[in-house]
């Protein structure tokens, strides 16, 4: 049995008016047409799909079931024929991203919101890396492009990178921790005797590494910076935290800034792509990115 969407819609247009000659009037064909396309369509599916009564006709049982599941066909044909004229013009059909877990997630947010009304047709997943896992995402081709990946870029081969600015940390504690009286530079003897709050590497290929974490210290992973932040101002640990996250709780006093005699050096980020397959999705998203206000954004500025 085949049966062309032209039927379909034929018969959708048919139940809607319950009559032969408005559906014919819509698409300009003579009535003559319409019952032949309705009467092959029965004959090919082997049920009728319409009653006839005088001037106008009604659905069967069986027509109302072919209404109903045909809805689903149609839309899938519409977007069959939609996603293969993109593809042949370049639109990719999914996009993943890896995103450096120290990207601020309001700027993020914006970008996947503008994104979705650029692209509609295209599926966006967003996977939250950490440290070298952004690029061992990008190498290990588990995302076609990566916001914020940190420090250096491994290999140029295959790779578009353009760097996006500098992430400052802040060293914090807890208002009612050991160490919050302390004035002086902290020395890495001192800091030792405390647990650092760690958020662990997600690279599977490369060597992993950590925001801090000294010789001898005691490491506590956690998933995210939100538990990191909760458990430092709790005094269970102490810890680096990106400044843009820091900034609103240092200045509520909920976390305290220490000076530090080796301080955390700001984590240069970079934007990256595998320059194989670059589509107009993935070159938009570029172009995006990289606008001086975005690019300023992402590594936590104004």
């Amino acid at each position: 049995m085949f049966i062309s969407d032209e039927t379909i819609r034929i018969v959708h247009l048919v139940a809607k008016y319950q009559s032969i000659t408005t559906a014919a009037e819509q698409l300009n064909k003579v009535p003559s047409a319409i019952s032949y396309t309705i009467k092959k369509a029965e004959e090919s599916i082997g049920a009728e799909l319409f009653i006839r009564k005088g001037r106008y006709i009604e659905l069967t049982p069986a027509g109302n079931y072919f209404i109903e599941h045909s809805k689903t066909i149609l839309g899938d044909l519409d977007a069959l024929k939609r996603n293969t004229v993109l593809i042949h013009d370049g639109v990719e059909r999914e996009l993943t991203i890896a995103v450096n877990n120290i990207i601020p997630t309001a700027t993020l947010v914006e970008f996947i919101r503008d994104f979705e009304r650029e692209f509609s047709s295209t599926t966006l997943t967003i996977n939250l890396e950490v440290y070298n896992g952004c690029w061992d995402a990008l190498y290990s081709k588990r995302a076609d492009l990566v916001i914020g990946a940190p420090h250096a870029v491994p290999s140029t081969e295959g790779i578009i990178s353009e760097p996006i600015g500098q992430l400052e940390w802040d060293f914090v504690v807890g208002p009612e921790h050991p160490l919050a009286s302390h004035s002086q530079p902290l020395e890495n003897a001192e800091l030792r005797h405390f647990s650092a709050i760690c958020i662990r590497d997600t690279t599977v290929n490369l060597a992993p590494q950590q925001a801090w974490l000294l010789e001898g210290q005691k490491p506590l992973f956690v998933p995210n910076f939100a538990t990191a932040i909760a458990l430092i101002q709790q005094n269970v640990g102490i810890g680096y935290i990106p400044h843009h996250l820091a900034l609103p709780l240092l200045n509520n006093g909920l976390l305290l800034k220490k000076p530090m005699q080796e301080h955390k050096h700001a984590t240069k980020l970079f934007l990256a792509a595998r320059s194989d397959g670059m589509g107009k999705v993935s070159r938009w998203c570029m172009d995006y990115l990289l606008h001086p206000a975005v690019r300023a954004r992402l590594s936590g500025g104004n």
